[in-house]
């Protein structure tokens, strides 16, 4: 039972271990995913200012071949920061993912705990029987020994008597012979 115990201890802070690197590892995700969605913010900002500048830019502009350059510039500048908000968003869902594994790990920390609460108070039970157990074991122990001694003085009066009756029978013996002589 001590080795199980010792077993489901070293188990239970292995989770705990788990558990703070997990607990870090969110909160470091937290505040990663607040970081990105203000930069998403900030991109959409600046592309919706883009995308405004083009519209301006093409209205304004008689200089069609510059407005061109720039639009295609700005297009690509477009794509890029979708392509860069599309990555941010893949990361977002992983990080997601990462929580809901966090929060499994925390349920099975918790159900290993409870396992562990529930063998340790079974153990003390069976501690607490092992002991009454030695405990009555060591009485009928002392009760045998107080039995032997109470055998042995019995022993020993009954010698002592069979010693009084081989005398008290060779007495009469020799007082039968002499009478018979």
């Amino acid at each position: 039972s001590t080795s199980i115990t010792k077993h489901w201890e070293a188990e239970l802070a292995a989770l705990k271990g788990n558990n703070a690197k997990l607990t870090a590892a969110l909160l470091e995700s937290t505040a990663n995913v607040k970081q990105w969605k203000q930069q998403l913010a900030a991109y959409q900002d600046e592309a919706e200012r883009l995308h405004k500048r083009v519209t301006e830019l093409e209205c304004v502009s008689a200089q069609t071949s510059v407005i061109k350059t720039q639009k295609t510039e700005l297009n690509q500048t477009i794509e890029e920061l979708e392509a860069e908000l599309k990555a941010k968003e893949q990361e977002l869902e992983k990080l997601k993912e990462e929580v809901e594994n966090a929060n499994q790990l925390q349920e099975q920390k918790d159900s290993l705990a409870q396992k562990l609460q529930e063998k340790e108070l079974r153990n003390a039970e069976l501690e607490a029987q092992l002991s009454d157990l030695e405990q009555r074991l060591d009485n009928s122990q002392l009760e045998g020994e107080s039995f032997r001694k109470s055998l042995r003085s019995l022993l020993d009066l009954l010698d002592g008597k069979i010693f009084e009756l081989t005398e008290l029978r060779d007495t009469l013996a020799k007082l039968i012979e002499s009478g018979s002589s």
